[in-house]
């Protein structure tokens, strides 16, 4: 391979680049080094008509109380963010008013807030105690507020939103709410966890409760209704937790998600799984199945195995849903406590579609619980048709908890970009002292860019350990376009010995041929798909490796073996650069990612800009096979100037895979020469890849009689007894995307 860099070209380094923004810290709380006051529980809206984020979250903060004493009171908070430049607009902006003044027996958690674009206004809703309404400290309530979204300034007080229990009694509580605004009907739902103290309902009981507000914020529809049925009434050993929700704009729904342990299908108290219910936005009543099951972690009856801390987005290109959380599998050869995300999609009915419980974080080696991954967020963008999954966990260090993002197609759900790009920098790399986690979520629906924030701590000359600010990251739109100017061969500059070719054919679909090598012997291997592009990038569901193939006249198109190897993508910065993320069934392969180059051009080429050449040669572009050896062939790139450059994907005479490659030239009787053809071992593939350790020899000679658009015969002549001499009479398979043919 660096033979063949150091003729054809010198590689061009592209500016470009996909990956997440450097965290920008958004809260400055209290006086810094000062780990009394901290900013924590955030939640995130986008105002599409002032281009701006509201982030709200709860903060310790000093407030003047009777008697003048500053006392360290937990409200809610919230800060203006321009989603441009991600400057803070203003200062942070007072939301809640729990209790008296200076009061710290009152507190205001766990914030969440929507966006009207109707109105232009925020509901920032929370949990906590007063002594408003009748209720009483310890009695923990949802409440809201409005928020102009233009000034930052509140337009209404605080007002209560849920009613668990008597007034003035601390048995009964309503905790941990979400808000989504209904587009359709100019309304919010809000949805909590609470224990109602009716007569179904015992205290310690906990389900899943909503409650309708207007435009104006005001209760609507029935107070308080109950979402979730997890267990029989009034028994306290079934309980739902954590819900989130999600709008459907299409069929005007919400869909509302939560964990909980129930006594359906065999499962048991303790056993948690991930559970749905569908909600008519303009009613409030339940649609559909009750409480249906989406996760099926373990084995029925079994609580050694867990899913928790669901989140949903809707897929409003395809009117679907995907539904994130956390667990320990008892499959794919994950271990008891050792935590992933897992998702799983969804129709508009609720109806599971799709891979089943499949499988999204890759936190350390599979079968090692010493790393995990927590707390899942996920968003969908429908500009750039993906998911944004976000998460906390370890990786590298066991105990190091970061903010990881993982990208997925929103059509195939092939992982995009990084791997588990990491997001948060908390403390110094490799100490465990330092914490970062609560991930929230929220795009630019006028941009397609994605805003992630969290709380960490950090260790620099304004912050140190134990006081915990909010931090944001931007993961921006990429505006680049694939068309068939990236057809070429791609390359990793660290790893020389290893590459990719691509070929961009009609209707949108690519072809691609990895050449590479085996996992556990130094050996060559080569996987081969077609993908289809979208925007910046190329997704290969079920890239195929093959065995069986006997190199020669002896070859049995029937003895070849086509085996699914796993799903692989490739998204481009620009022109000249991408990132390559694949994901295979085999767990010798694993999972990974890493950087590509442009290697070549094909002939007509400018980047982004197809010319058609005057040279007939270059129609040679393509993959080319002979139909009695289906199962093996060759890839040809004209470079111009009579210049070609081969790959031959074959077998050995005992049916492993084998590929060679070279560079020839097409002299005046349409003859092409390939002298010293390259043959390639030792070496591995993915992490163990070591280019110093590639061995390169010469397999011998082949010519290439060039009979016209569809027809060129092969003689080869090789080095080694085992591949001998022959001829083949090869047929074109495939033909690059806007070029005829002029043989």
């Amino acid at each position: 391979m660096k033979k063949i860099i150091l003729i054809i070209l010198t590689i061009l380094i592209s500016n470009l680049c996909l990956a997440a923004s450097a965290p920008v810290r958004v809260t400055h709380i209290g006086t810094d080094l000062n780990k009394n006051f901290d900013a924590e529980e955030s939640a995130l809206a986008f105002n599409s008509i002032n281009n701006e984020y509201l982030v709200v979250f709860e903060s310790t903060q000093s407030i003047t109380g009777s008697g003048a004493t500053l006392q360290v009171e937990v409200e809610i908070y919230a800060q203006r963010i321009n989603a441009n430049t991600s400057q803070n607009i203003g200062t942070p902006i007072r939301i809640s008013s729990m209790g008296p003044e200076g009061d710290t027996s009152y507190d205001a958690r766990n914030p969440d807030v929507a966006y009207n674009p109707n109105t232009n206004e925020y509901l920032v809703v929370w949990y906590g105690d007063s002594n408003t309404s009748g209720t009483i400290e310890g009695e923990f309530e949802i409440w809201g507020r409005r928020i102009n979204a233009s000034s930052g300034q509140t337009i209404s007080s605080q007002f209560r939103i849920s009613d668990m229990g008597p007034t003035a009694n601390r048995s009964y509580d309503a905790i941990d709410p979400v808000v989504e605004f209904n587009s359709t009907n100019n309304n919010y739902l809000v949805v909590w966890r609470g224990e109602d103290g009716s007569l179904v309902n015992a205290i310690g009981e906990f389900e899943i409760y909503g409650q309708q507000l207007n435009s104006s914020a005001q209760n609507i529809g029935v107070d308080g209704f109950r979402i979730s049925d997890m267990g029989p009434d009034g028994n306290r050993d079934f309980d739902a937790y954590s819900p989130a929700l999600s709008y459907n704009q299409t069929n005007n729904e919400f869909l509302v998600v939560w964990y909980a342990d129930d006594n359906n299908a065999g499962h048991v108290s303790g056993e948690f799984e991930i559970y749905g219910q569908r909600i008519n936005a303009s009613t409030g009543t339940q649609v559909g199945a009750n409480d249906f099951l989406i996760s099926e972690t373990g084995v029925a009856g079994f609580i050694t195995r867990s899913a928790t801390y669901p989140d949903v987005t809707w897929n409003s290109n395809a009117n679907k849903y995907l539904v994130a959380w956390s667990a320990d599998p008892a499959t794919g050869g994950y271990v008891g406590n050792e935590f992933e995300i897992f998702a799983q999609e969804l129709s508009a009915t609720g109806a599971e579609i799709g891979q089943n419980d499949f499988v999204v974080s890759d936190m350390g080696p599979i079968g090692n619980n010493n790393f995990d991954a927590f707390k899942p967020v996920v968003n969908y963008i429908s500009q750039s048709d993906q998911y944004v999954v976000a998460f906390r966990g370890d990786n590298n260090t066991d105990g190091e908890f970061e903010i990881y993002a993982q990208r997925l197609d929103g059509d195939s759900l092939i992982r995009i970009g990084l791997t588990g790009e990491r997001l948060s920098h908390a403390g110094p790399d490799n100490d465990i002292t330092y914490d970062a986690r609560r991930v929230a979520i929220s795009h630019n629906s006028n941009t397609g860019d994605v805003n992630i924030i969290w709380e960490q701590e950090d260790e620099s000359s304004s912050q140190t350990l134990g006081e915990l600010e909010i931090y944001s990251s931007t993961i921006s739109a990429q505006n680049f376009n694939i068309d068939s100017t990236m057809t070429g061969s791609w390359y990793d500059v660290s790893r020389d010995g290893e590459g990719y070719i691509l070929e961009v054919l009609p209707n949108n679909t690519v072809l691609m041929v990895w050449f590479t090598y085996l996992p556990d012997i130094a050996e060559q291997a080569w996987l081969i798909g077609t993908g289809k592009m979208l925007k910046n990038r190329v997704v290969f569901n079920d890239m195929q490796i093959t065995l069986g193939g006997q190199f020669g006249p002896n070859f049995d198109p029937s003895l070849v073996q086509k085996t699914i190897w796993g799903d692989l993508s490739i998204e481009f910065d620009g022109c000249t650069m991408g990132t390559v993320s694949y994901n295979s069934v085999f767990r010798s392969y694993a999972s990974g990612d890493h950087p590509v180059s442009r290697l070549t051009n094909t002939d007509g080429s400018v980047c982004t800009t197809t010319v058609q050449s005057t040279d007939p040669l270059q129609a040679l572009t393509g993959a080319w096979y002979d139909p009695s050896h289906d199962g093996e062939g060759w890839l040809l790139e004209y470079l111009g100037n009579n210049t070609v450059l081969f790959y031959w994907f074959t077998y050995d005479d005992l049916g492993n895979q084998k590929w060679l490659l070279s560079i020839g030239n097409v002299d005046a009787n349409n003859v092409i020469t390939f002298n010293n053809s390259t043959m390639t071992d030792g070496t591995l593939f993915g992490d163990n890849f070591n280019a110093t350790s590639v061995n390169k020899f010469d397999w011998g000679n082949i010519e290439m009689v060039i009979n016209g658009c569809n027809s060129i015969t092969v003689n080869y002549d090789s080095s080694f007894s085992i591949y001998n001499q022959g001829t083949l009479n090869a047929q074109k398979l495939t033909s690059i995307d806007g070029i005829d043919c002029q043989l």
